[in-house]
């Protein structure tokens, strides 16, 4: 039999208020989390859809190539459109690329994607303001810090940059160009990205143009997975003969500079400029 003290202690402790601070696990969403991207297929055509500021938004139209989508065309500056990938190996029938979006202020936005010969590709999207603060934030990787001295080369060549990840998720990778040759206002320029066996396991396309060409910056699909502590290189290719890569002499210790198969420099360790940035 319990002792009448206790009885009576326990008497109080249930009568006292609940802390507002104290909510039991219910296993519902919590506000203020890693925001993660939406993603979106034909089976979100002539919807309304509802983003966060900051937030990528996917496109993957699950098609062949010789679909021949255009485009995109974005209605308002709210959302940008950054760069497709292509996984690699890419289906030998010509599989399209997955379309990367960034949503960048609150408001409405229309993503067209015109098809030749069909209906294309057609979503309203509602970018809201974040609430809270996201936890997931992309952290500096790797990185080559050292100042350029006006050295670069064209992308005409087969440009590649060993780097070694430290986070298990590689999120976006900036590569440091320059206007090399007179040309056209813009060019395409191609981004690989290889494993430590040299094989390719995707390939980015990104539009840059003449006066934006210093800090290029590629999305990865969101929770894209690395292995830290294993190379991996960037390969740059495109860009109508416009681009340059800057190097450097020295510079980044943890992966070299090579050109068309072969060290970028003779007499001294070379690497180009570039950053990359992962999440835990």
């Amino acid at each position: 039999m319990l002792n009448l003290r206790w009885v009576v202690l326990l008497l109080v402790l249930t009568s006292l208020p609940f802390p507002k601070n104290a909510r039991a696990q219910t296993g519902k969403a919590k506000p203020a989390q890693s925001q993660h991207a939406l993603s979106l297929t034909p089976a979100n055509n002539g919807q309304r859809v509802h983003a966060s500021v900051g937030q990528i938004i996917q496109v993957d139209l699950q098609a062949l190539g010789s679909v021949r989508y255009t485009g995109p065309e974005i209605s308002a500056p709210n959302i940008q459109y950054r760069n497709s990938i292509l996984f690699w190996p890419p289906n030998p029938g010509g599989s399209l690329p997955h379309y990367l979006f960034e949503a960048t202020s609150p408001g409405v936005a229309r993503i067209q994607m015109p098809r030749n010969g069909g209906p294309g590709f057609d979503v309203t999207i509602d970018v809201r303001p974040v609430v809270g603060n996201p936890s997931s934030r992309l952290i500096l990787d790797q990185a080559n810090t050292a100042v350029w001295t006006q050295a670069w080369t064209t992308l005409a060549n087969r440009l590649q940059q060993n780097f070694i990840p430290s986070l298990p998720k590689l999120a976006n990778i900036e590569v440091e160009l320059t206007v090399a040759n007179p040309g056209p206002s813009q060019g395409v320029v191609s981004l690989m990205l290889l494993n430590a066996d040299g094989q390719g396991i995707l390939e980015a396309d990104k539009t840059v143009t003449a006066d934006d060409c210093a800090h290029v910056r590629f999305l990865l699909p969101p929770g894209f997975e690395v292995s830290p502590g294993k190379t991996y290189s960037i390969q740059l290719s495109g860009g109508e003969g416009l681009f340059g890569w800057k190097y450097v002499v020295g510079g980044y210790n943890r992966g070299d500079a090579w050109f068309n198969d072969k060290p970028l420099s003779k007499d001294a360790r070379s690497t180009f400029l570039f950053r990359t940035f992962g999440m835990q």
